[in-house]
């Protein structure tokens, strides 16, 4: 009897740690790669605030989509870090805090089993943004331009949410044969634009390499996913680069 009750403690011990093995390697899968460099790429642009809305924006739409969030936090706490310096790290932390915190609190809807965003969250980030922009206008001493401006933030970062959440699936999906919707191809441009502008004016031999990557890509999403996608993401990515 103790034999056998040894060795059920010996499989559930060498099972959980297949799964936390499984649970690593899902984390650091190749598939995964890009969206890890793009995310910190984003994170490193940021609109007038000490934190970029676009991290926040990326992990919530990860969680949304079920996609592994642990390196996309840390990956947007690095870009964090290099584009405003520390400052941003207590938003940040703080930020996501409160919005996983929202979980244990009240169950997240689940959306149709088709959709990109699996669960709807999109509330929570408003909720946890507006909530520590507000506390730290309150803080800094309040004034109503600043209380503007945190309610345009929460507003951008919303926006983007929804933006990011049908577009990254594309990047991880980018080596596989299926076909991506208008919608998906023109939401992932548009991320790739704004993590392109990370670069700044920075040139190589008098060549931006800000344009120069945005050509190609133009060019490689043009040549995958044919003219119709490759003109729709040439757009976006120009306009934006432009505003």
């Amino acid at each position: 009897m103790f034999r056998n009750i040894q060795d059920k403690m010996f499989r559930n011990t060498k099972e959980e740690a297949k799964k936390k093995t499984s649970i690593l390697a899902n984390v650091f899968s190749k598939k995964y790669i890009l969206l890890y460099i793009v995310t910190f790429m984003a994170s490193t642009v940021n609109m007038t605030q000490e934190i970029s809305p676009f991290s926040l924006a990326i992990v919530a739409a990860a969680a949304a989509s079920e996609i592994p969030v642990v390196a996309i936090i840390l990956a947007g706490l690095i870009g964090n870090i290099v584009g405003a310096g520390g400052a941003s790290i207590p938003c940040y932390i703080v930020t996501l805090l409160i919005f996983f915190a929202s979980f244990l609190i009240k169950e997240p809807r689940y959306n149709e089993i088709d959709k990109n965003e699996k669960t709807k969250l999109g509330r929570r980030l408003v909720i946890a943004s507006l909530l520590v922009n507000i506390i730290k206008v309150f803080m800094s001493g309040f004034m109503l331009y600043d209380l503007l401006l945190a309610i345009t933030f929460t507003i951008i970062t919303f926006v983007f949410y929804k933006i990011f959440v049908n577009s990254l699936i594309v990047l991880v999906d980018f080596n596989e044969r299926r076909a991506f919707s208008i919608e998906e191809v023109i939401g992932t441009s548009l991320l790739l634009a704004i993590s392109l502008c990370c670069f700044g004016d920075f040139r190589i031999f008098g060549f931006s390499v800000k344009n120069v990557l945005s050509i190609f890509i133009v060019l490689l999403l043009g040549w995958k996913n044919g003219i119709l996608v490759g003109t729709a993401s040439g757009v976006t990515i120009g306009v934006t680069l432009g505003i």
